[in-house]
């Protein structure tokens, strides 16, 4: 069997057209390996995204739950303070309108009792009130010696 050149050269031609179509199928291969590689990895990565996302939504409730129930808690205490501050302005006030009624019962009864000093002073001074304590001086004088024994 005899073979010539230009078979020859095409089998040689054709041989190294398959080698580098061999080549380029494993490079292709190799390629489509580490595409699928880097696709699954970045699966995986959004995959973490989509948790890490997931978890910080769920943070951000809790914050803000915990946001508005310290926000009802301050707004409680504040109104409780008002309203004891209400209350203790009324107490205060009460106060001082009792205080004041005492002050002016006080007035009154120091001018009654100021009336009554002059009054009695007057009596003291006048001369019936005089010769009465000297006519009644031996009275007074037995009482005393009575109560003493």
């Amino acid at each position: 069997m005899l073979v010539s050149n230009e078979s020859l050269v095409d089998a040689v031609q054709r041989d190294a057209e398959l080698l580098r179509l061999g080549n380029e199928l494993r490079r292709a291969r190799e390629a489509l390996l580490d595409a699928q590689a880097q696709r699954a990895s970045f699966e995986l990565e959004v995959l973490n995204s989509r948790d890490h996302a997931v978890g910080q939504a769920a943070h951000i409730g809790e914050l803000r739950y915990r946001l508005l129930k310290q926000a009802a808690g301050y707004e409680m205490r504040l109104q409780q303070a008002a309203q004891h501050q209400l209350i203790h302005d009324k107490n205060h006030r009460d106060h001082i309108a009792r205080l004041e009624a005492a002050l002016a019962e006080s007035s009154r009864t120091a001018a009654q009792t100021e009336a009554l000093r002059r009054e009695l002073t007057a009596t003291r001074n006048s001369t019936t009130w005089k010769l009465g304590r000297v006519l009644m001086f031996p009275v007074r004088a037995v009482k005393r010696l009575l109560r003493r024994g």
